[in-house]
């Protein structure tokens, strides 16, 4: 007969609480890059923060997304209330900036107006808002830019969208070195023409002819692949 007091059977594995989910965010959620980025980092376990720039584009974004915010990069005080929203209530692992507009035209044609819109959206909104939300990225936090082949080589009727992203990849270049004490990587993605519709909705004038482009899918799996690398550039040449 068994003692009363006989200890009870323990399981040979005690639970151990899982760890939370990672947290990303993807600028640009509603587009053709920034939603597949949301349903891939999804797929992979993130926790996933979306923008868009308004409550219309935001119904784009997938509904995996934990949570929908707006972000005008082109106005600076939505800028500053998205980073200051971050900065007090999240921890970041991961920011995707899939975000842009473009504009065509040749450079003795087009407005110095037009050109600081697109300096503002695609350059200096972005370096706003990665600049103040810099405290809710975690240590070794991860950002992941798409500049695009226009960062590298600007094209005829593409000057001034060509200098937004040429002065954007040049300030992630600077920071790059410069977080790197902290544990913040920086991976630039230049890829070239890809059939995101982009062209379709320029800020000003009228795309050119082009061939036919990359499949987004690709390009954001590419990109995806280099997560977890020591990569800091992929190339044109590197999409294939």
């Amino acid at each position: 007969v068994p003692h009363s007091s006989a200890a009870q059977p323990r399981p040979l594995i005690e639970n151990v609480p899982s760890a939370p989910p990672k947290t990303a965010l993807v600028v640009g959620g509603s587009g053709a890059f920034g939603s597949r980025f949301v349903e891939a980092l999804s797929r992979d376990g993130y926790r996933v923060l979306a923008t868009a720039s308004s409550d219309e584009s935001a119904q784009r974004i997938p509904n995996v997304a934990a949570l929908r915010l707006l972000l005008d990069l082109e106005n600076p005080t939505s800028v500053k209330t998205l980073s200051s929203y971050l900065a007090a209530a999240e921890q970041l692992d991961l920011i995707v900036v899939a975000s842009g507009r473009v504009g065509f035209g040749l450079a003795t044609s087009t407005s110095v107006q037009n050109a600081e819109r697109l300096m503002r959206i695609n350059c200096l909104g972005v370096v706003q808002l990665i600049t103040e939300a810099k405290t809710a990225l975690k240590q070794g936090a991860k950002l992941i830019a798409i500049t695009g082949v226009v960062a590298a080589r600007s094209f005829p009727g593409m000057s001034a969208y060509s200098a937004s992203k040429a002065a954007l990849a040049s300030w992630l270049n600077g920071v790059r070195q410069e977080w790197r004490r902290d544990g913040i990587s920086i991976l630039e993605a230049q890829p070239g023409h890809t059939e995101t519709g982009l062209a379709d909705r320029p800020l000003f004038g009228e795309a050119p002819s082009m061939p036919l482009g990359m499949n987004p899918d690709a390009v954001v799996a590419r990109i995806l692949s280099a997560l977890g690398t020591e990569t800091q550039l992929l190339r044109a040449e590197d999409f294939g």
